[in-house]
């Protein structure tokens, strides 16, 4: 299984994420990106490539 993980130290709080995906991002009470569930489709591959400080990422869980 796949989980989408947000590093908190390099997420700016732009907003690219949750316009490319809304259903999967949105913006916690420190204005930085959080997912809200781990379903990976095409748009959060799509967010994930487009976050300018890399702070997204895709990971297998074990």
């Amino acid at each position: 299984m796949e989980k989408i993980e947000v590093n908190k130290d390099l997420c700016i709080g732009c907003g690219a994420c949750m316009a490319i995906c809304p259903e999967t991002f949105e913006m916690d009470s420190d204005g930085l990106a959080k997912a809200v569930n781990n379903e990976i489709n095409d748009e959060v591959k799509t967010a994930e490539e487009s976050c300018p400080t890399n702070a997204i990422k895709i990971n297998k869980e074990d």
